[in-house]
């Protein structure tokens, strides 16, 4: 397992600098707004300079900087050094009101209840251990406070040939379109065989999550199933037409 880790680590730093293109245009035509109030209609009521929001997996910073932009107290965490980097460059002079650390989102080092807000996005997919990732998560919520995940079945297709056919057409209609195949890059064959040794990589999501969610005593959770028809660009619902975001909601 550690070993495992290791190479998912070693892979997103690797990949740093190049999630930062994904940042730039997430920010451009308006697109925070669309995802800032797509995260924010979910948090608990109450002044954005009193919720605390933990931005789990923050990557390059995307949800940190459009949050702390809002006014919000944003504490960013992950695992990988290179990503925080990024996220601290990336969010410019927005770094100085948001606490950036390094961090594993399975094991968070923080007291019980100390936040109102947990968001993720495109994270959990590759955790070793998703399940303590969650009753960590629940741990260190406030009560009444919710986790917000955005993800997707990412690699669902090397389990499943309808699958496989199905993201084989994204790679054609990229082509097609004249958009950038988010497939093809020098990394991608590596992030492949991880995935075929992560535990949701065969599991039937958000299903999995909501059940496992409500074992582990959340009080109440909901997904949108449809929610990356209102939060994908173009080029992504062309990349990811096989493949739809979900956004689970889960209340402590």
């Amino acid at each position: 397992m550690e070993e495992l880790r290791n190479r998912i680590i070693s892979y997103w730093d690797r990949r740093a600098p190049s999630y930062t293109e994904v940042v730039e245009k997430n920010l451009a035509g308006e697109w925070d707004a669309v995802w800032a109030d797509m995260l924010i209609s979910g948090f608990p009521e109450g002044d954005p300079s009193e919720l605390r929001v933990l931005d789990m997996g923050t990557g390059p910073g995307f949800y940190a900087i459009i949050l702390a932009e809002r006014g919000y107290r944003v504490t960013a965490v992950d695992f990988s050094e290179n990503m925080l980097a990024e996220a601290r460059k990336n969010a410019g002079p927005l770094a100085e009101k948001i606490s950036f650390l390094r961090m594993d989102a399975q094991a968070p080092d923080f007291p019980d209840d100390s936040f109102d807000v947990i968001v993720t996005r495109n994270l959990t997919w590759n955790l070793t251990d998703p399940e303590k990732a969650y009753r960590e998560w629940r741990r260190i919520l406030r009560p009444g406070g919710a986790a917000l995940i955005f993800d997707a079945n990412w690699y669902a297709y090397l389990e499943d040939e309808e699958k496989k056919a199905e993201w084989d057409r994204d790679r054609e209609n990229a082509s097609l379109e004249g958009v950038e195949d988010h497939d093809s890059y020098p990394d991608s064959r590596t992030m492949e065989d991880i995935s075929r040794t992560l535990p949701l990589t065969p599991r039937r999501r958000p299903q999995w999550d909501l059940v496992t969610m409500l074992d582990l005593g959340y009080s109440e959770v909901s997904a949108d199933v449809r929610i990356h028809e209102k939060v994908w660009n173009r080029e992504e619902k062309i990349n990811y037409a096989s493949t739809p975001g979900f956004l689970i909601r889960a209340v402590k």
